[in-house]
């Protein structure tokens, strides 16, 4: 019950942690200093909580908490082991997103619009690959942190602190943060679409995978989405 309340709170408290951050950082000519700076605002985010936010990381918090508490997360994993042909397609799809393909992803835009000469294109480029590495990072230090078995683990019950990392999902993550910062950059409604979709179709994969339960998978949407969402904010006003 003790390690349930508080991998609870935790979750809560990393929500908190990625929603609040000011837009205090300033454009540095050291890159490697403006990227420590904010990769700290992002962590100490939790002392700049906004009575605003507290409308939707309840609600949301409740939603993960309800699937770890009840154990839905387990329930849904386990039909997935008796669905063995979603495997394959699941674990197909999902090479498509996680750190290493939105990295690329995100280095081709800023080479194209380098190349090209599309400043819109370089800089969500750029953008897109500030928020993928600041994403990684956080959620390394958090699956560190949380140490949850994966539904995979033989004998495996989906618990924190039992040797593994499943929580948060970083596939997820790091395609929620790609896609929010090139969803945001481009008006166009089909790429939002894309971008999105692509996102959830690559966090859904991770459960069909049988490598992430569906409360990995929602909190690490959403850390990636308002990781991007900083980075958007602090850069404005850009090119758009």
């Amino acid at each position: 019950m003790f390690k349930k309340s508080f991998s609870l709170a935790l979750i809560f408290a990393l929500l908190v942690s990625v929603s609040s951050v000011d837009a205090f950082a300033q454009q540095q000519p050291n890159l490697a200093a403006q990227f420590a700076r904010d990769h700290q605002a992002i962590w100490t985010a939790p002392f700049k909580i906004k009575r605003g936010d507290v409308k939707w990381l309840v609600p949301l918090t409740a939603g993960a908490a309800a699937l770890v508490a009840t154990g839905a997360d387990w329930k849904v994993s386990q039909n997935m082991h008796d669905m063995e042909g979603l495997r394959g397609p699941s674990r197909f799809v999902s090479n498509l997103g996680g750190g290493g393909p939105m990295m690329a992803a995100s280095g081709a835009m800023l080479g194209i619009g380098k190349l090209t000469k599309n400043d819109k294109a370089a800089e969500t480029g750029t953008l897109a690959l500030q928020a993928v590495l600041h994403t990684e990072l956080l959620v390394g230090g958090i699956k560190v942190l949380v140490n949850r078995e994966r539904p995979e683990k033989i004998d495996g019950q989906g618990g924190f602190w039992g040797g593994g990392r499943s929580f948060p999902s970083g596939h997820a993550a790091t395609t929620f943060a790609f896609a929010t910062v090139v969803a945001d950059k481009y008006e166009s409604k089909w790429v939002k679409v894309v971008a999105y979709g692509l996102a959830t179709a690559v966090s859904l994969s991770r459960v069909g995978g049988m490598k992430h339960f569906p409360s990995d998978v929602l909190i690490g949407g959403v850390i990636g989405h308002l990781v991007g969402k900083y980075i958007l904010k602090r850069n404005r006003p850009e090119i758009h």
